[in-house]
């Protein structure tokens, strides 16, 4: 298996320069924000998000249930261990790649907001869960930029929390 991989690999990155950062490497880095605003990031998913990822976030597949758009949240999406849970992280990859083939089109503040907005639903548990929130809140997730264990709307964010792994 390894050396599947390796080949796979070797063969990404046949005819690329070394010790060159190559576009679309990464993501960037985007400034803090003085406030995020989860009402205008609802409206920008709503707006720019929706076509592809589903207004109700679960994705779109193909009728032969390959993934075609992701889901963002819910019980088939990234879990809250995942990168993407973070929302500075999300927020450069979303100002970088989306809306799909139309990168750096959004303004930092709707990346910001949409990615607290899709940051900010339910998604599976994180693998790292200990049996409380509060406790892989403060390992794991004791950040502002992360929405594991705050409430919202009403809901304390991992509390129903399908498990980790395949449905």
């Amino acid at each position: 298996m390894l050396v599947a991989l390796e080949s796979y690999a070797y063969f990404l990155a046949k005819g690329a320069p070394t010790g060159v950062q190559l576009p679309g490497r990464g993501y960037p880095k985007l400034a803090k924000p003085a406030k995020l605003d989860y009402g205008h990031g609802q409206q920008v998913y709503a707006d720019k998000c929706a076509v592809c990822h589903g207004a109700d976030g679960l994705g779109q597949s193909a009728a032969d249930r390959q993934v075609v758009f992701p889901p963002l949240w819910g019980a088939r999406s990234f879990n809250w261990g995942a990168g993407m849970s973070s929302i500075n992280n999300a927020a450069g990859f979303i100002k970088a790649n989306m809306p799909l083939s139309q990168g750096n089109t959004l303004t930092d503040e709707e990346a910001w907001d949409v990615a607290a907005y899709i940051d900010s639903q339910e998604r599976p548990q994180d693998p790292r869960f200990n049996g409380s929130v509060a406790e892989t809140r403060k390992l794991h997730h004791d950040s502002p930029m992360n929405m594991y264990g705050q409430t919202v709307n009403g809901v304390v964010l991992g509390q129903n929390s399908p498990a980790a792994g395949p449905p």
